[in-house]
């Protein structure tokens, strides 16, 4: 088994190597390699992806991240080649199109609501106007973007008029409006990680501010799974098409809400605060594909 592992960084991050590590722990043959090196190339010989080194045939590909600003030649490129991939035989972690469908939070609320996963009342729209009577109705509401991670370019406003004012600069620099009701809850959420159907345990990010990302400066402490908490995160992976993530869930009034799945997570802080390797039970599943 050749298992390719890519992400956008010229070094792997820390999860990265993480999974690198317990692929060569068991065993498997791997190699990391930044999305940016990996080229298609097609002749009368046939489809190759491949990189300065040669053509690579991966019978398994583990996506760690694609990129994050990205403009959209960039973004189809990238994922047209994850894509070939994949058509070429490989197996994909996460599979392309829960991975997309995951990064763009319209798609992601849209299936989870389908499944019945409470997620945060949300507008999302081009229109300046139904998006200020929409912030008007919803009241406090963040506006994010529709792509996104970590937390960085989230904003919290209770004053529709202020709301008007950021919205129509984002849509005069093209950027649609993410508006989402903000959920009331304590200084804190919760990140459930998900592999392979189950829940291998979830961590509280607590911040003295509104965000609760650990990019943003919450701390990591561990947290007891319960069976509801591992339904609705288990049900919001399977939902997405992923074979793992990570879920942030809030603790709302009138019980769990989904806030957004992450099918690239950075663990580093889950793995601190609860002793828990996903890489493990990441590089577990791939080695039973060989079965």
């Amino acid at each position: 088994m050749e298992v390719l592992v890519v992400a956008e960084s010229s070094i792997p991050d820390e999860p990265t190597r993480d999974v690198l590590l317990e692929l060569k722990k068991r065993g498997i043959s791997s190699r990391y390699a930044p999305i940016q090196r990996l080229s298609v190339r097609m002749s009368q010989d046939g489809v190759f992806v491949e990189t300065r080194r040669g053509p690579i045939r991966p019978d398994v590909v583990v996506i760690r991240g694609i990129g994050f600003l990205l403009d959209a030649n960039t973004m189809i490129r990238r994922v047209t080649t994850l894509e070939i991939l994949e058509e070429e035989g490989a197996t994909a972690i996460n599979p392309v199109r829960g991975l997309m469908a995951s990064r763009d939070k319209l798609m992601s609320l849209y299936i989870l609501r389908k499944a019945k996963i409470p997620v945060p009342p949300t507008v999302v729209t081009e229109d300046l106007f139904y998006a200020y009577n929409a912030t008007k109705a919803l009241e406090t509401v963040v506006v994010k973007p529709i792509q996104g991670s970590r937390g960085f370019g989230a904003m919290l406003f209770s004053d529709p008029d202020l709301a008007f004012q950021v919205m129509r600069t984002l849509l005069i620099s093209h950027n649609p409006l993410y508006i989402q009701k903000y959920v009331e809850k304590p200084n804190r959420d919760i990140r459930v990680i998900v592999v392979d159907g189950r829940a291998i345990g979830c961590m509280y990010r607590i911040s003295t501010m509104w965000k609760t990302n650990i990019a943003q400066g919450a701390r990591a402490e561990p947290c007891a799974l319960n069976p509801e908490l591992e339904d609705i995160a288990v049900r919001a992976t399977k939902a997405l098409g992923l074979v793992y993530a990570g879920i942030d869930v809030g603790e709302a009034k009138d019980g769990y809400v989904v806030f957004e799945v992450n099918a690239s997570p950075d663990w580093r802080g889950f793995k601190s605060s609860t002793g828990i390797n996903p890489a493990q039970y990441i590089v577990e599943y791939i080695a039973s594909l060989k079965k």
